[in-house]
Formats: structure tokens, C-alpha cells, sequence
């Protein structure tokens, strides 16, 4: 089946006119006039390649007031083929969905041989356009595609001003902003995931019934631990409106695409590689053939992040931010390190098919403080290694510090022999607040397995989760961060919206975020984030644990929004939201 038609590319002379206009005379179609208007206003393009005067053309269509409604037109009297590839390449499209209309069939000829996949056809088809299935288009009649498409041709044109390509690029003024409210730009996503090829990276298509492809979407992105937004791109030749999608999954320090996919409007803008950058370079296994080393190593500077606070978001990019804990602090540190080359994350990770918890302040005040040989000893019974307490924490003041202990609250942890000192067991699952101690537990992981065979051998003592003695591990870790810099902590939730939309009181975290509270209470500089307070709906709360990627957006908005101050601020809750 042929594909959809996005351009047609027009002769004049006796095709979109009777007579020649060079001769003296012609009969202006109305008829066919109103044809362009109507394909514009289905989304479908129209472009010029006659042999002709430029200047009498010009003026020409200009009177007839449809001039402006051809993109990259080519009039002179070279021959067409070659003509006809440079407009296609310019306008970033396929020949596939191109129409090629010309009255010489030596002409016609002459194009199909220079571009083999171009559909050609003669005057006779002009008055069937409309009714053929091919040039159906879809609704436009605010032409905001051929207005993006004049944006390009503007812009295609004061490139030839320039000796380097990089030079008009940093001249171009080039802004991109991320939109995270997905839901409200369904259909604009679809169109990207089903209707791009060029850039589309990942090519996972979704159903053409429209209904069933949203419910699908809107599904994957609402997932825990999955992170999606819609790229959107002006200069200063004007606004290319909503022009890239990606959605990743991002968990235990690894993250991989579902979606990555772009218009070919921004071709050659580095808009793709940007963004991949931007998100710190996810796996991406691309699908097909696409046009773009989205490994390039070219370094970007030419393109600049905006939004809807933009002021705020550009300062904040300028910080150094470090960033420790378990999700929460994963899905913060999605939005903290876009657009920003000085994030520091240091989060749980998977080993030996289990996933390896740094999050609970024992552990943070190991990495800090180090660690004896005979305590490395033991810890390794559990499942730990030397390399688990690497950190980046002293390697510099950091102007921000985003901190969650989540896990204090959450699991057991166990003691050696006489010793008083506390580690949780490594493996991030709902079953570790179990007793390991007593009897025999097995596992078909050799690492899992292993330790459970370690922790049963009498010479471990097992703990529930213990207020006292989280607060003695914070109380040695505060004093630690600069009070000249920023602190962030995200504090456990309280309170869980169930499926019959009534709030549940969560009682696990009280008493953990109580003592955050006391050993901060006068302490500069401090923000406690309640992510309660971030919770606006039932698809914000997957469940008691763990939340959907807005709730981390709200709370990078507000961590934006403070560190943006000129100055660090002397107080101890976080300003209020202004909504995503």
C-alpha cells in the first residue's frame, strides 16, 4: 500500500496554470489555487520546481495572495531532477511521500531517475487530489504545519550566510523545553512514536486505533520508574512546536529506552543528541535505519534549555548538586541532571541479579567515615564489598545536597556477634524485614543464598528498624555537610491514597521523620520535602513506597525554585508549589 503524501512539488507552466507564462499569456486556475489552500489545511505541503522566471512568478503568486503557501519553491531553468532531490532534502522528507506533478513526460521521467521512490503523475491528476486516499492528510486548519515548515525554510535560507555550520547554529539561538505533562500532549506523542522514521531511534509503534494506542501509552508512562517527556523547540526564526518524545525506564543505576523519537523538522540541529546527553546517555538499542550518530561527540553548546520557569531552572543548572538514597532520590535525580553537567548520584544498584542497597545511613556513614578491616570482614557475610562505599561525597563542597532515608524505616538490619553496629541485608525486597537469623532460608540466587546461609550462622543478631539508632548515624553525618550549602531530605510518606481514593495513614515513617525533624530544626539552610505534600492524585502513588514520575518533577520544581535564590535561604520548610 502507498504511503500518505506530505508533499507535492509543482510545475507551473500548463500543470498549475494554462499557457506559459514566459509567452505572454496563462489562465489562472482558481480551482487548483484552492486545491494548495486545502492541502496545506490537511497538513500536506506544497512546493514549486518549474523552469520559469523567478521575479515574474514571484510577483505573480503573490497578487493571487498564495505565494506563502509554497515551501522551498525552485524556479529557474536548470534541469529538474537534481532540483527536485535538493528540495526533498531540504524539506527533510522521503521520496516515498512525495507527488512530483509535471505535464512533460520528459521531465517526469528525468526526476524518477534521480529519485527512484518518488511518485510521478501528469496535469491529469490535479482534480482528483482531493478524493485520492493518498493526499488525505489529517486536520491543520490553523496551518500550523506549514507555518513550522516556513520556520524551516527561513531558516534553511541564512544558513547560506554562513562559511560553518556551527557558527549559525550559536547564531541561531536555539531553546529547547522539556514537557513532562505528558497526559495533556497524548495524541501529539502517539503521532511521534507512530508517524517519525528518520529520527525514531526505538520505532516502537503503538496500535492506529487512537483510543487503544492512549490507553496503552498512558499505562506505560504512569509505571514506576519510568520517566517520559515531550521535547519542544524555537530560535530565532520562530517555534517548532513539540518535536520529540522519549520515555525510559530507569532503575538500579540503569536505565534504557522505550521510546526515543524526533521530527525531521529539527534535523541538523543536534536536538536529538542534546537530549540524549541531557539524560545522561540511557541504553539505547536503535531500531531500523535512521540519519543520526546519536553517539556523536560533538560537543553541544549552541542549544539552551528552557521552561516554564526558566530563570530558575537556568541558575539551578549552574549548581553542583549530590544526590544519595533509594528511589526518591532516583527520580529526582532524573530531572536534577538535565540541562545540568555537575549531578552527583550515588544510588542502589544491581549485582549478581540482586539489587544492592547504599541508602541506609549506616552505610552513608561508612562511605564517610570509612571502614575498619575487621568490620569489611563481616559486612561481607551479607553480601557487601569494599568498592559498595565508594563515594564522591568528599571530593568537593557541593553547592546542593539531596539526601532520603526511606530505608532506615523499612528494613531489618543485623548486628555481628558482641558488636552493636547495624547493616541492613543488601537485597532491595519486601521481605528483608524478616528474622534471617533463625532457621534455614533459601534462595535459587547463589548470592542471595549465600547469604542467608551467613546470616543463620548464629552469629548474627537480628534488629527492627530503630529510630534511636537512625538518629545517632544522622546526628554523625549532618555536621558534614557545609550549612553554607543547600540540604535537601525527602521524608518518608505518612499517608497513602488506596484505590478508593481515602487517605490511609502510614505510621511506618513517623517516628524516622520526627527525628529528621528534631536534629535539623536549627540547622541553615535545610528543607525537608514531605512527599506527601507532592501527592495530588490517585495515579501520583503506586503504593505506600513508591510514586509516579510527576511527584519527583514537583519536587525538582520545588529544589529549583530554592537553590535559584541569589543566596542560600535561613529556614526549614519547603516554599510552596506552584503546580507542574
Amino acid at each position: 500500500m502507498s504511503e500518505e503524501i506530505r508533499l507535492v512539488i509543482w510545475d507551473l507552466d500548463e500543470t498549475f496554470w494554462h499557457g506559459t507564462l514566459t509567452e505572454g499569456g496563462i489562465s489562472y486556475s482558481d480551482e487548483y489555487h484552492n486545491i494548495v489552500v486545502e492541502l496545506a489545511q490537511r497538513g500536506i505541503m506544497s512546493s514549486i520546481c518549474s523552469k520559469n522566471d523567478l521575479e515574474s512568478v514571484r510577483h505573480l503568486l503573490q497578487e493571487k495572495g498564495i505565494w506563502d503557501y509554497f515551501v522551498f519553491p525552485s524556479i529557474d531553468w536548470s534541469p529538474k531532477g537534481a532540483r527536485v532531490a535538493e528540495i526533498i532534502r531540504r524539506i527533510q522528507l522521503r521520496p516515498e511521500t512525495v507527488m512530483f506533478i509535471d505535464d512533460n513526460t520528459h521531465n517526469l521521467q528525468e526526476v524518477l531517475s534521480v529519485n527512484p521512490e518518488i511518485h510521478i503523475a501528469d496535469e491529469k491528476i490535479i482534480p482528483h487530489l482531493l478524493t485520492d486516499t493518498r493526499f488525505r492528510g489529517k486536520d491543520d486548519s490553523g496551518l500550523s504545519r506549514l507555518k513550522h515548515y516556513k520556520v524551516l525554510e527561513s531558516r534553511d535560507e541564512e544558513k547560506e550566510n554562513f562559511s560553518n555550520i556551527e557558527d549559525f547554529l550559536k547564531d541561531s539561538n536555539i531553546r529547547v523545553e522539556f514537557i513532562y505533562d505528558v497526559e495533556n500532549h497524548l495524541d501529539r506523542a502517539i503521532e511521534l512514536i507512530n508517524r517519525t522514521n528518520q529520527l525514531n531511534f526505538t520505532k516502537q509503534r503503538l496500535p492506529e486505533d487512537r483510543q487503544e494506542a492512549r490507553d496503552i501509552l498512558l499505562s506505560q508512562i504512569k509505571q514506576t520508574f519510568r520517566y517520559s517527556g515531550l521535547v519542544r523547540v524555537s530560535d530565532k526564526f520562530g517555534d517548532y512546536g513539540i518535536v520529540g518524545f522519549y520515555s525510559l525506564v530507569y532503575v538500579n543505576r540503569i536505565s534504557y529506552f522505550e521510546h526515543f523519537c524526533f521530527s525531521c523538522r529539527i534535523l541538523g540541529m543536534g536536538i536529538e543528541q542534546w537530549v540524549y546527553q541531557s539524560l545522561d546517555r540511557p541504553d539505547l538499542h536503535v531500531q531500523g535505519t535512521v540519519i543520526s550518530d546519536i553517539n556523536s561527540p560533538a560537543h553541544i553548546d549552541w542549544i539552551n534549555q528552557e521552561g516554564g520557569s526558566s530563570d530558575a531552572m537556568v541558575a539551578a543548572s549552574r549548581k553542583s548538586i549530590y544526590v544519595r538514597g533509594g528511589c526518591h532520590a532516583a527520580g529526582l535525580a532524573h530531572y536534577l541532571k538535565q540541562g545540568n553537567r555537575h549531578v552527583v548520584e550515588e544510588q542502589n544498584f544491581c549485582r549478581d541479579g540482586v539489587s544492592i542497597r547504599i541508602d541506609h545511613s549506616q552505610l552513608f556513614h561508612d562511605s564517610i567515615f570509612g571502614l575498619t578491616d575487621e568490620r569489611l570482614a563481616w559486612i561481607s557475610k551479607l553480601g557487601y564489598r569494599k568498592e559498595d562505599f565508594a563515594t564522591q561525597f568528599d571530593d568537593m563542597t557541593y553547592d546542593v545536597y539531596v539526601l532520603n532515608f526511606s530505608v532506615d524505616a523499612l528494613y531489618a538490619t543485623y548486628s555481628y556477634q558482641d558488636g552493636t553496629t547495624r547493616y541492613p541485608f543488601p537485597e532491595c525486597h519486601a521481605i528483608m524485614t524478616e528474622n534471617f537469623s533463625q532457621g534455614e532460608h533459601h534462595d535459587q540466587n547463589k548470592f542471595l543464598d549465600d547469604a542467608f546461609r551467613n546470616v543463620a550462622s548464629g552469629d548474627f543478631r537480628y534488629h527492627v528498624p530503630d529510630p534511636d539508632y537512625f538518629e545517632n548515624c544522622l546526628r554523625s553525618i549532618l555536621p558534614r555537610i557545609p550549612e553554607g550549602s543547600f540540604l535537601f531530605i525527602l521524608l518518608g510518606a505518612e499517608r497513602f491514597l488506596n484505590h478508593e481514593n481515602e487517605v490511609e495513614n502510614v505510621s511506618t515513617h513517623i517516628p524516622f521523620n520526627r527525628k529528621i525533624m528534631e536534629l535539623t530544626a536549627n540547622r541553615k539552610n535545610t528543607f525537608l520535602l514531605h512527599i506527601d505534600d507532592y501527592v495530588k492524585e490517585r495515579s501520583d502513588q503506586t503504593d505506600r513506597e513508591h510514586f509516579g514520575r510527576m511527584v519527583y518533577y514537583r519536587l525538582y520544581r520545588t529544589i529549583t525554585e530554592v537553590i535559584s535564590a541569589d543566596a542560600p535561604a535561613e529556614k526549614t520548610e519547603a516554599p510552596a508549589l506552584h503546580e507542574a
